[in-house]
């Protein structure tokens, strides 16, 4: 909530004057930022007909209070205090059970070349593709990704934020009698930082712009403590003009700026982030004190997509998703699962309340008496005594109430609440034997029950979020380093990507991506590159992979972001297992494969080993099949590499493009 500055009875500010009078380009700007930042809070708070006349932060309490299965407290007036009040936990289930189908099998975004047909845009697809895993891996960017599709299924909205940062810390070196302080990169808060922010942090200009990148401005605005804003705006000079508890108002009568007290008085500061996509401008203010460059002509935002003819446009870091649409991409915001299954959810809590209800009435009845006065509850406590009249007539009104019909009407609407979530009779639970077509049709209702929501979650989640991360691993991560050479000289150092135990052809192997220019403005023949990339193939051995890659040329490549379609296909082992297993049975007869020990062994290794012992499974196929063809008399001419030109310039250009790259790329 933004503060507002007090008046006395003749309209005159009774706030304080601040010491906080910055330049008329910087009031300028603040009075615009202002404006925005009311505009933004308001539509936070403003009714929708598509919430059913309810604001956003109505909507989502109402959903989190479901996710949460929040319970009233009974009520205080001793009539009603019997009453039964507990809510069930079937919305938090259902939410559990569709986001444990959506993220079973963590999805990274996978990058593809423009042009498929075209070596080098396939290999540096590729390699982007190895830098977008690398990263994910060292980024938390798995557990990110589990709470934010949990956090899809439960809010109206919910904002994925991608940040590629580089920070220091100052540390201590040396004894206690002589140290000193230096600064040194903290590995722990810098690279890529994926965040989950909260609705009511993130603030639209336009609330019926669908798309995030067309909105007229987007203002990320979060309470900090004065420590955080220390550590990231301390060095600049208006940085003495905040202080806790006070925000500087800007009024526009006079153009001057005046005290008022922050509404929240608990010790923090707020920190606002205002980025304007259409004018290519980001500044920050804390407290509404401008802490960014006092040049305002020149607030390029921070986060740009390099285009192929070099120039870099600005678009917003932050992604926007939800559960479902709720209008042809015309409404900024979604229809949560949990708002899908509300009214579902208030029925089965009222018949599942009256069903207890009416139990607690069937075991403790109320009494009518006829000549015998009124008989309090006391009656009911163990070895009392109650004096009534020998002709006196007690009934208790046990015909009044039958919990049958309230269950049954509870059993509906969960049945509901299964056809709109995931049913745990259709989202993959085998039912009787384990057969491979059986596996099939179990994955096939699994992504049909996830339907739209998982579709949603890939297009509007994992797609814009690995587009952000290529823009950043283009800018940030194929920049070298000057460095003093051993000789004296000046090199540039450029960043290297491993990844560990990474399945290629059924063996864990250790991926190393190299940017170099070593091979920048070098024309190579043909022959050259065979020849390096035989070198690279024979340099990696048999547990190692690298890829090597000219920057300057590898980042003006155009690359598509795309999430395969079965990509959200629930993954199970023992499905998967089954079905190769079935794979391999038919395989081994077919005479196609059968004659060739080649294509044999790859589909004994896939089929049979890899569904077992991921990773491990290249260790059990024969590496010298002539052996193996002479140890059963088979003919092993055609095996004999060395008299086959073709055997060995495939073999060789495969191994180079698994273990090398495509040097034609580095040119």
């Amino acid at each position: 909530m933004i503060p507002s500055l007090q008046y006395n009875l003749e309209g005159k500010i009774e706030s304080p004057l601040s010491p906080y009078q910055p330049s008329s380009e910087i009031k300028e700007l603040l009075s615009i930022a202002q404006l925005d930042a009311q505009a933004g809070d308001e539509i936070l708070t403003r009714p929708f007909e598509e919430f059913n006349d309810m604001s956003l932060i109505q909507r989502a309490n109402l959903d989190q209070k479901d996710w949460l299965g929040y319970s009233p407290s009974q009520s205080s007036d001793p009539d009603e205090a019997w009453m039964f009040t507990g809510t069930s936990s079937i919305t938090r289930s259902q939410i559990i059970s569709t986001a444990a189908n959506l993220a079973e099998q963590v999805v990274y975004p996978g990058a593809f070349a423009q042009n498929d047909e075209d070596e080098e845009d396939e290999a540096a697809a590729q390699v982007m593709r190895l830098a977008i895993e690398y990263n994910c891996r060292r980024s938390g960017y798995e557990e990110t990704f589990l709470y934010g599709v949990i956090s899809g299924l439960v809010n109206p909205v919910s904002y994925f934020k991608v940040d590629y940062a580089k920070k220091y810390i100052e540390i201590l070196e040396g004894t206690a009698s002589e140290y000193k302080k230096i600064k040194v990169l903290d590995e722990m808060f810098s690279g890529f930082q994926h965040q989950l922010l909260p609705l009511d942090e993130v603030l639209l200009g336009n609330p019926y712009v669908f798309n995030m990148q067309a909105q007229p401005f987007v203002i990320n605005r979060r309470r900090i403590t004065m420590h955080e804003a220390r550590s990231s705006h301390g060095d600049h000079s208006n940085f003495i003009q905040v202080r806790p508890g006070v925000v500087s108002i800007f009024n526009e009568t006079d153009g001057l700026f005046y005290d008022a007290d922050d509404a929240e008085q608990d010790g923090m500061v707020t920190e606002c982030r205002f980025m304007y996509r259409g004018q290519d401008r980001e500044f920050v203010v804390v407290n509404n004190v401008y802490l960014s460059n006092p040049n305002t002509e020149y607030l390029p935002m921070r986060h740009r997509r390099i285009l192929t003819d070099g120039h870099t446009i600005p678009l917003y870091n932050i992604v926007k998703y939800g559960a479902e649409p709720i209008d042809a991409k015309r409404f900024a915001y979604y229809k949560s699962l949990a708002s899908k299954l509300s009214n579902d959810k208030e029925l089965v809590d009222r018949m599942r309340q009256n069903a207890v209800d009416a139990a607690t009435f069937g075991t403790f009845p109320s009494i009518f008496t006829m000549g015998a006065g009124k008989l309090d509850k006391s009656v009911f406590i163990p070895a009392t005594t109650q004096e009534i009249g020998k002709d006196a007539k007690i009934q208790p009104a046990t015909g009044m109430m039958n919990p049958q019909y309230a269950y049954e009407a509870a059993r509906m609407a969960e049945q509901d609440i299964y056809n709109a979530g995931v049913d745990p009779r259709t989202s993959g639970v085998r039912q009787g034997p384990e057969t491979a077509r059986g596996a099939i049709i179990l994955q096939q209702n699994a992504i049909r029950n996830l339907g739209v929501i998982g579709k949603m979650i890939a297009f509007g989640l994992v797609k814009p979020v690995g587009e952000l991360m290529a823009d950043d691993i283009v800018r940030y991560q194929t920049v070298g380093e000057t460095m003093q050479l051993e000789g004296g000289g000046l090199g540039m150092k450029y960043q290297n990507m491993i990844l560990n135990d990474k399945v290629i052809d059924g063996q864990k192997k250790t991926v190393v991506v190299k940017f170099t220019d070593e091979w920048a403005n070098i024309n190579l023949s043909k022959e050259d590159i065979r020849y390096k990339e035989v070198k690279m193939l024979e340099d990696a051995g048999d547990n190692k992979v690298i890829y090597e890659s000219n920057p300057a040329v590898w980042s003006k490549r155009k690359f598509l972001i795309v999430i395969e379609a079965d990509a959200f296909r629930p993954k199970n082992d023992a499905f998967d297992r089954t079905f190769k297993i079935e794979v391999y049975d038919r395989a081994i007869n077919n005479p196609l494969i059968a004659q060739d020990l080649e294509k044999l062994g790859d589909v004994t290794r896939d089929f049979l080993f890899e569904p077992t012992v991921k990773g491990d499974s290249a260790k059990y196929i024969p590496r010298d099949t002539k052996k193996v063809m002479q140890s059963i008399g088979a003919p092993t001419q055609a095996l004999d590499k060395s008299q086959n030109p073709n055997v060995v310039n495939k073999t060789v250009q495969q191994g180079a493009m698994a273990g090398a790259g495509n040097l034609s790329m580095l040119q």
